[in-house]
């Protein structure tokens, strides 16, 4: 029996054909198959249908799944494991899966033991999912053809783009300048006193504890007076009656998701977004890493086992 594996990225293809051996055919989608045609709406009313279509270099891959699937008893669909994977894998269920049987494998990272396990648990296309990205895309359709258009001509610019995400985004930047303008300074005061440490001891500071003066309509105090009262009165020496000493544990960061990948990408390497993922894609196809389209920071079992061995090998 001959099965057909087909992941998005031939990156993966050696990998897995390694992992899956004899019996098994890995191929490659390059990604989506089908979508909105690029020049027009591709969606109407009344019901908003989409209306997908085949590029010329989609044409040329399909072809080659099809044939590889005349060939193959089974075909596995292991597409990543997103909303985006899910579309595409149905797409591809619809074009090339006729008379087959179809089966949906997902993994999170390339490695033997993620493959196998995916394997022993196939699935069928989720459909909801899928009309999650379907709807999705179909927003953005709208969005971009039909409010691009306008924004550019209301501020008398080309080149201007709404977006389903961008524009509310944006909407709550404007709102938040506008509540920074509208704010009004207010002078307040505080003390804060240097006192030193015991022989050999680091110095420290103290501050006044105004909790007990303040409101929540009033949170500050604006009396000038009252804090140099405050501050005259500490110059003699202050006391210490009372101190708490406690240990506190402080938890390693956890793995990265999508955005605090980008976010330490950003602050540390000063890399912008989309070469964060083009450099992630390609330490995820090389199994290096787990998939960075995430917003979980679990890593596997076998990831923390991974870990432990490499701290255990450093002596940790």
């Amino acid at each position: 029996m001959t099965k057909l594996l087909i992941v998005e990225s031939p990156n993966k293809i050696d990998k897995i054909q390694h992992y899956l051996g004899s019996g098994w055919v890995v191929s490659a989608s390059y990604g989506h198959i089908r979508d909105l045609p690029p020049s027009e709406m591709g969606v109407a009313p009344p019901d908003y249908r989409p209306q997908y279509v085949t590029g010329e270099r989609s044409g040329k891959t399909i072809a080659k799944l099809k044939a590889l699937a005349r060939d193959a008893d089974e075909i596995w669909l292991a597409t990543d494991p997103d909303r985006e994977g899910e579309a595409i894998a149905w797409h591809l269920q619809q074009v090339i899966g006729h008379g087959k049987t179809c089966r949906r494998v997902t993994f999170n990272e390339i490695t033997q033991s993620a493959v196998a396990q995916a394997i022993r648990q196939p699935r069928q296309v989720d459909t909801r999912l899928f009309a999650a990205q379907e709807a999705r895309r179909v927003l953005d359709r709208l969005y971009g053809y039909k409010v691009s258009p306008l924004a550019g001509q209301k501020l008398g610019q080309r080149g201007i783009s709404a977006g389903r995400v961008q524009s509310p985004a944006l909407r709550l930047v404007v709102e938040r300048e506008e509540a920074i303008r509208a704010f009004t300074k207010t002078k307040h005061f505080g003390v804060a006193v240097e006192l030193p440490g015991d022989t050999g001891a680091a110095s420290w500071s103290a501050q006044w504890d105004t909790r007990p003066l303040v409101t929540d309509d009033h949170p500050y105090i604006t009396d000038r007076d009252t804090a140099v009262a405050v501050l005259e009165a500490a110059r003699p020496g202050l006391v210490v009656t009372a101190f708490e000493e406690k240990t506190q544990a402080r938890k390693a960061p956890p793995p990265f998701t999508t955005s605090t990948l980008q976010q330490a990408a950003a602050n540390r390497l000063k890399i912008g977004v989309e070469t964060t993922m083009k450099l992630a894609q390609a330490l995820f196809e090389a199994g290096l890493i787990t998939y960075h389209r995430t917003d979980n920071p679990n890593l596997s079992q076998e990831g923390v086992q991974m870990v432990w061995d490499y701290l255990r090998a450093k002596g940790q």
